[in-house]
């Protein structure tokens, strides 16, 4: 087995005498780095230095005004690889099938076509060929052929000859090859770079050892006088006592995709010291071969899926850390229920604070979508196409969104899911001309040529709306207004200049250009039936399902032939329905596709019960109702505890008995859908950045339902967060699509480990809107004698007792949650710890959170203010380590990530509006440094953050 950490291995040899020395080899790229080695042999003593280290070493070209030579950056393809070079001047490149030269003397006769590149006494790039050559221009797309001789090489232009080709990329004047490192931490498939000075007496030699991650180094040696030193930098081979065979890998993909469902390794273990010999074992995602303390786990695989990768874990300790983590959490619960412990002091406080008397009601709420509430009005429609998409009737919407489809990732699932999924991606809204989106997506499939006049396709920008020509105003394009009369499409040049520019330079316009171009190219699929798999692959060793163009073209004749059959009664059915209401042969066509689905692909398709369950989900669409209900039950009772502080009133104790009822109607609600998502997926619903995010705002509200009781504030502040929570997660950026696991997902830690973590959020989420409730109390509370203050001190008390024990509830999840996804990753990859980014992160929340507690033993720092402002403030690291690490950092954890996304526009100005409320709340200038005592670490984790995502 290969060691994870590198090992650095040092021979000196002087005549006969051989000194050795090992040692591993940690480097930082944040500070600096000492390795220092004396060492003497034969009398003579040897001085080995670092003098320079890269954590992602490559050759760049860099600008170089006094030793600086003309570099030309080219790509060449031969024998169909392509592959980008850098050619100095006066030098050469043996391509395979031709010689590339660059004002370089021919070495003879090289017997294979030579591309002879030269500079003009002008200084411009010319080629010297003694054969044709074709070029294609890359912008213009216009092709000729250039004649024997000298011709001008330029950039963006194609240059092909006997099945090669050429592209100037960049012409680099003044410039030399420079090793540099691309990042500030290593990088996948790219060395890092350690030199070093080695001297003996006062002769000194430099050398360069490069080591990539779990590969054994190779030998460099340098020689000064008699003296060889030899290196080697890399993984370590380690023997085992025993051997294990690999018998067969075997990776399982979900349903026609290339996504891995699962993957594992049959071998054999022999141990002649045991007197074990052939034993079978089956290694896979956390099922681990344990022998003689040695754990085996299930890593990789090859590429070519014929070898596998396992990691080795040497850890005779498991159990005695394991109790450890057991003690620490019954150390935990205690601390919750000891009678002079923290937590039970603050609940008694709390209590007697609280004097209101609370009846809880159970109330009906009006269902309502946020997205319809946001989304911009849809252009009128003529009668023709007005009842042209109303033709199809629930009977025969029902049936085509029953069939069951499969989707890119492999999960299989009703077309009533993917039509959701395509209207919601369209236009932006759950539905649109109040149609059903299955009937929508119905017409557009067999029907194309009407619907792409139906505007639907959302577009934001007013430039896009100006250069395709459509009406200002207007935030919906049909699919034709995209495209010229003869068949141009508008926005091809746009398109093409925004997608070559690097992400920090896109402006707003680039990126709705890019979501623009998206959602055409997903309608185009819909109008082409390109989505539409809906017929299984007969006898398919992965159970691949095709659309009707494929299946036609692909299936075996007669079963294609069945294909063509079924599809045109399906869509001659549909276009009956719409001339004569007649629904017998779409019934028909339906019937015979099922029994199709059922024949050949009856080893994926879900139960019945599933579909229909989803479908009910689909149509409910309950957990983006929440959205309104929150916020409104939120914004009701923190404006009526405001005004009962001014002047108190009798009637919150009646909107407290409704808010409790909506509150509790709300959570059920809340929990039926998580229900719904686990039925539907089969696994937890907490596995992805829309269910996490969900879950988040589940367990605001079980923390809320806890702490509030007779509180108007703390049941407010609840509701408000949550319906925030759940507002983020129905934002454009995350996808609430139910998907399928990641082998490494497919646990029972998915249960344990994150729903724990993730309820520990909710807690400390609920702590921060509570100070953020109680920093404005701070503001409207007067310095004179207003007999109001008695109210509003009681309040600060009540929400900061209240904040606090929520603080030390989430605490203990967080931590604890993390004991268990240490165990977890003990299981899954044979290490509690690996400073991934979301463990790094999840601990600085722990120990900010552990700050925050122990601030009143500070004395200086032990009043309310203080520990409301560390509250407010402590939660952003919270959403550091969800959405900074999902979204911009990388990690074992990405599986739960979400793609990329730009800093949300409004940021900045609500961190800004944040901590002017502080300031506000601050009022003197005694408070005003307690501010900057608490925040003076946050701003220095912010600068170290912003240092790290700029490089």
């Amino acid at each position: 087995i290969k060691s994870s950490v590198k090992t650095l291995n040092i021979e000196v040899h002087a005549g006969k005498n051989i000194a050795k020395l090992e040692e591993k080899v940690l480097m930082s790229s944040m500070t600096k780095n000492n390795l220092n080695y004396s060492v003497e042999v034969d009398g003579k003593e040897v001085m080995i230095n670092l003098t320079n280290y890269l954590p992602a070493a490559e050759e760049q070209i860099v600008k170089d005004e006094v030793n600086g030579k003309r570099i030309l950056e080219l790509m060449v393809s031969s024998g169909g690889r392509g592959k980008t070079i850098y050619l100095e001047e006066d030098s050469h490149y043996d391509a395979g099938a031709f010689m590339l030269t660059f004002n370089h003397k021919s070495h003879g006769d090289v017997g294979k076509p030579v591309f002879k590149l030269e500079v003009d006494e002008r200084g411009e790039i010319k080629s010297r060929t003694d054969f044709e050559i074709k070029t294609l221009s890359m912008t213009t797309r216009e092709e000729a052929t250039l004649s024997k001789g000298v011709n001008d090489f330029t950039k963006k232009m194609l240059y092909q000859f006997n099945g090669n080709s050429v592209v100037l990329k960049e012409n680099h004047e003044k410039s030399v090859m420079k090793l540099v490192s691309s990042s500030l931490k290593t990088v996948s498939g790219k060395p890092e770079l350690l030199s070093f000075d080695v001297k003996v007496g006062d002769k000194v030699e430099q050398i360069d050892l490069f080591a990539y991650a779990g590969r054994v180094g190779e030998v460099k040696r340098v020689k000064i006088g008699d003296v060889e030193v030899a290196f080697k930098l890399g993984a370590k081979i380690i023997p085992l006592p025993f051997s294990l065979k690999l018998i067969d890998f075997k990776l399982e993909r979900y349903p026609g995709s290339m996504s891995p469902s699962s993957y594992a390794s049959d071998v054999e273990l022999t141990d002649n010291s045991e007197e074990i010999k052939d034993m079978p074992y089956k290694i896979f995602m956390n099922h681990v071969l344990d022998h003689r303390s040695y754990r085996f786990f299930q890593s990789s695989y090859d590429q070519d899926e014929k070898g596998t990768v396992l990691s080795v874990n040497h850890d005779p300790g498991t159990w005695p850390t394991y109790i450890g983590y057991i003690l620490l959490t019954l150390g935990m619960l205690w601390n919750l229920i000891d009678k002079n412990g923290r937590f039970q002091k603050l609940l008694k406080g709390a209590r007697k604070l609280q004097n209101t008397t609370v009846a809880i009601l159970l109330t009906l709420f009006a269902l309502l979508s946020p997205s319809d509430l946001q989304a911009a009005k849809l252009p009128a429609l003529d009668a023709n196409q007005t009842k042209m998409i109303h033709a199809y009737d629930e009977e025969v919407v029902s049936e085509f969104g029953h069939l069951v489809i499969q989707d890119s990732r492999g999960r299989m699932k009703p077309i009533d899911t993917m039509a959701h999924e395509i209207i919601a991606k369209l236009a932006g809204k759950s539905t649109i001309y109040g149609v059903e989106p299955t009937s929508m997506m119905l017409g557009m499939t067999v029907d194309p040529k009407k619907y792409q006049n139906i505007p639907m396709i959302k577009v934001d920008h007013t430039r896009i709306i100006k250069e395709l020509g459509i009406v200002e105003g207007t935030k919906y394009a049909k699919f034709s207004d995209f495209f010229t009369a003869d068949g141009q499409y508008k926005l091809a040049k746009q398109i093409n200049d925004s997608v070559r520019k690097k992400p920090l330079d896109k402006n707003l316009y680039d990126k709705e250009l890019v979501k623009v171009d998206e959602r055409l190219n997903v309608a185009y699929m819909i109008y082409t039936g390109m989505l539409l798999q809906i017929y299984p692959a007969p006898n398919d060793a992965n159970n691949k399902w095709m659309n009707p163009q494929d299946a036609i073209q692909k299936f075996p004749k007669e079963i294609a032939e069945m294909s063509r059959m079924m599809t045109v009664y399906l869509f001659q059915g549909a276009g009956i329905i719409q001339e004569t209401g007649e629904t017998e042969k779409f019934h028909k066509a339906i019937e015979l596709i099922k029994l199709y689905q059922k024949k050949f692909g009856a080893e994926v398709i879900p139960s019945e019960s599933v579909i229909d369950v989803e479908i009910i989900y689909n149509k409910l669409g309950l957990l983006g109702k929440l959205v309104p209900l929150y916020l409104l039950v939120g914004i009701i009772l923190l404006i009526a505890a405001f005004v009962n502080i001014v002047k108190p009133n009798p009637t919150l104790k009646y909107i407290m008995m409704a808010s409790w009822g909506l509150m509790i109607a709300g959570f059920i609600v809340h929990v039926a859908s998580m229900a719904m998502r686990w039925y539907i997926g089969d696994h937890a619903p907490w596995s992805n950045a829309y269910e996490s995010i969900v879950f988040i705002a589940g367990s605001t509200v079980v923390a809320g339902l806890i702490f509030a009781r007779k509180s108007p504030f703390t049941l407010g502040a609840t509701a408000l967060l949550a319906g925030i929570t759940m507002g983020v997660a129905h934002m454009n950026f995350i996808n609430p699509e139910i998907t399928n696991l990641v082998p490494v997902l497919k646990s029972y830690w998915l249960m344990i480990h994150v729903a724990t973590i993730i309820s520990g959020d909710g807690f400390l989420g609920l702590g921060s809107i509570l100070s953020l409730m109680v920093l404005i109390l701070f503001i409207i509370r007067t310095n004179n004698d207003n007999p109001r203050n008695e109210n509003i001190d009681r309040s600060i008390k009540e929400l900061t007792n209240i904040a606090e024990m929520s603080i030390i509830v989430g605490l203990f999840l967080m931590t604890i949650g993390n004991f268990l996804g240490g165990v977890w990753a003990n299981e899954s990859w044979g290490r509690y710890w690996g400073w991934d980014a979301k463990e790094t992160w999840a601990a600085v929340t722990i120990l900010v959170y552990a700050t925050i507690l122990h601030l009143r033993f500070i004395p200086k720092l032990n009043n309310p203010f203080a520990f409301n402002v560390a509250s407010l403030w402590g939660y952003s690291t919270v959403i550091m380590t969800y959405f900074g690490v999902n979204y911009y950092l990388s990690g074992l954890h990405s599986y739960a990530a979400g793609a990329p996304i730009p800093l949300p526009s409004w940021v900045i100005p609500s961190v800004i509006a944040l901590f002017v409320l502080t300031l506000v709340a601050a009022k003197s200038l005694k408070n005003i440094k307690v501010v900057f005592m608490v925040l003076s670490p946050l701003i220095l984790w912010v600068a170290g953050l912003l240092f790290m995502l700029k490089y």
